[in-house]
């Protein structure tokens, strides 16, 4: 489906455009003409912008400093109402809940989401295939796929998030701020309230957010104005390393002074703006953090300042959104002279367990360090891990998961597409002296069955056609390694330059991972007897092609499904729990599925998997990463 979408200042504009246009080809397609249907959201943008232009963007209804959204009925006639009276209730929903009520909730929820598991996994199993004994055994424990063990408690509950966030905009009162946004752009929400509320947010970072904000209200460059798209500063994030825990509890009680590394990153949008201007507000920042860092009781650390330069609608910016590191001035002990801290490396450290993580601006690092060190700790018990093992660490990230499994296996294979992020993870096994862990810069669905293969198989077949045209999408040269070219002893190489129709990608792919072996030495496919997957997917879930390359190798019969979002767990595992058909069904193609769920579409795919065994959902456990919000890790145990 091939849509654009025109706006024009005047009716006039839009008649003489629709006149122009109008019957024009694009190729073999004649271009048509149609009215936009008003979104039911317009009017609630539409008056809160002029609310923003008279200084006073708070929510659409003037009348109201809360969320705007229609009050609904539930089932048993009693109004309720989703308003958000505060950035406490917006960002942290559960706060009013003691931690006990908090955890109890997240659990009953997990147990109605996990049911939709069971009863799709009925829907989908072909008619002349009989139900597999999960599904059956499933009336036994309540309709629940497989046993919910529990939910692991968070060890620190308040302050815990490593990451924050930080929003640029005005308040209810009209004044810059920064912190969190009170609700939706699309109702209509714009302001931007202080997040010193907010029970996830540490004391650094709300500290850092105010010295921002202050700094903001006498800067002479403009904050971001969402409706016209312009403005300069755009959003802080404050990320925080700390030393290794030797003792949880000490660490829990001196949370904040075992912080010992900051990472400031800013998002401006330079375009349009003069420069000279530009290096003159930065100077004034630097210098507005250095001094806030100091008059605090003890001092905060402050080890990188970087800014971000990023043009887009969404704060959300492109892993290749320039990025510079501005040099921090301080003055030495007993001394007026200033000196600039060297900054060569825009990056901090923290720990997970005894291992050191090095940490770049994008890269994906979990929120709570202390709750991911117990999450990484129960994958790898599930995992069944030995000397013989092959661990597939799949959405690898910064190489978290694997490295800290690495010592109780025989070797990890990480798959990451952020290139930062695999460059941290090479980095990262580098300084913990790991020698047993290859990291692989690419998208899963292209190379993960190729990796499967080349690994496990006794030949290498080429790809099938879903995975071919998954690879031929994609273009990417990435070499990883900073030294010598040839070097594979920590990595693996992988240059992926190909056209579309072409399997040249997978050829390099497959000559690459030869080479290494062969230099490293190693007979993979001789010694790894035992061959486990992790995989810790982003909210959306795994790709189709990734999925179908896990269910369809015989050779991996064990699976941990590590999920921050259990709706698309869910649906996942539907593809990888249910008995597929005889003969796949070719898919079909079609807009039908733009109005399928997560589990119908799930469903849908099914049908064209290739006939496979598929795997049993055993045991699952929640990991409470985020108190006081309704959301939580959930880790599911699947073998066949």
């Amino acid at each position: 489906m091939s849509v654009g979408f025109l706006t024009f200042e005047a009716a006039e504009q839009v008649k003489s455009a629709t006149e122009l246009l109008g019957g024009k080809s694009i190729g073999k397609e004649k271009l048509k003409i149609g009215d936009v249907i008003p979104r039911s959201y317009d009017e609630k943008i539409k008056s809160a912008q002029k609310r923003y232009l008279n200084g006073m963007p708070g929510v659409a209804d003037e009348t109201e400093a809360t969320l705007a959204s229609n009050d609904t009925e539930d089932g048993e006639g009693n109004s309720s109402s989703s308003r958000v009276k505060s950035v406490r209730d917006a960002v942290t929903p559960l706060a009013h809940l003691s931690y006990a009520e908090q955890l109890e909730q997240k659990k009953n929820s997990l147990t109605q989401m996990l049911k939709k598991l069971t009863r799709n996994a009925r829907k989908a199993c072909p008619k002349d295939i009989q139900l597999p004994e999960w599904v059956v055994k499933s009336r036994e424990i309540g309709g629940l796929p497989c046993k919910l063990e529990g939910i692991i408690e968070s060890p620190l509950i308040n302050g815990y998030r490593n990451k924050c966030e930080f929003s640029v905009g005005l308040s209810v009162q009209g004044k810059p701020t920064v912190g969190f946004m009170l609700g939706n752009f699309r109702e209509g929400v714009t302001a931007v309230e202080e997040p010193t509320n907010c029970l996830n947010v540490s004391k650094i970072a709300c500290n850092y957010a105010s010295f921002f904000q202050e700094f903001l209200r006498d800067s002479a460059l403009p904050i971001w104005n969402r409706f016209n798209n312009s403005g300069f500063w755009r959003q802080l994030t404050v990320r925080e390393g700390g030393n290794p825990q030797k003792n949880v509890e000490l660490e829990v009680e001196n949370h904040e002074a075992n912080i010992t590394e900051v990472m400031l990153i800013v998002q401006v949008s330079t375009e349009g703006c003069d420069d000279d201007l530009v290096n003159s507000e930065l100077e004034k920042l630097t210098q507005a953090f250095v001094n806030g860092a100091a008059s605090t009781s003890p001092p905060l650390p402050l080890t990188v300042l970087a800014l971000q330069d990023h043009e887009g609608i969404s704060n959300v910016a492109p892993a290749d959104a320039p990025l510079r590191t501005l040099p921090i001035h301080t003055t030495q002990s007993g001394s007026d002279t200033e000196v600039a801290m060297a900054t060569n490396e825009c990056r901090i450290h923290d720990y997970i367990g005894n291992l050191r993580f090095s940490i770049s601006p994008t890269a994906f690092f979990q929120v709570n360090t202390l709750a991911a060190e117990k999450l990484y700790s129960l994958a790898g018990d599930w995992a069944g891990l030995g000397p013989d093992t092959l661990l597939f660490d799949v959405c690898c990230g910064t190489g978290t998961i694997g490295l800290t499994l690495a010592n109780r296996v025989g070797m990890v294979v990480g798959i990451e597409m952020n290139a930062s992020a695999v460059s941290d993870a090479q980095r990262n096994a580098e300084i913990n002296a790991i020698t047993n862990c290859k990291f692989i810069c690419a998208k899963a669905e292209d190379v993960m069955g190729s990796l499967l293969r080349e690994y496990l198989d006794d030949t290498s077949n080429p790809l099938d056609g879903d995975e071919k045209e998954n690879g031929a999408a994609e273009s990417q040269s990435v070499s990883l390694n900073e030294g010598d070219p040839e070097d594979c002893s920590n990595e693996v190489n992988l240059n992926t330059n190909h056209a579309c129709g072409s399997d040249i990608g997978e050829q390099d792919l497959q000559s690459n991972l030869k080479d290494c072996n062969t230099k490293n030495g190693i007979a993979l496919k001789q010694h790894f007897k035992n061959v486990v997957a992790i995989v810790d997917p982003p909210r959306s879930g795994l790709h189709p092609v990734v999925l179908k390359a896990l269910r369809t190798h015989p050779r991996l019969k064990r699976l941990v499904y590590i999920s921050c979002n259990p709706e698309t767990l869910v649906a996942n595992a539907i593809e990888l729990c249910t008995p597929s058909l005889e003969i796949a069904e070719k898919g079909r193609k079609g807009q039908g599925w733009r109005n399928m769920s997560n589990a119908g579409l799930a469903r849908h795919r099914l049908k064209s998997m290739p006939k496979s065994e598929p795997f049993q959902p055993v045991k699952a456990m929640a990991v409470d990463l985020f108190p006081h919000t309704p959301h939580c890790e959930l880790v599911m145990l699947l073998e066949r």
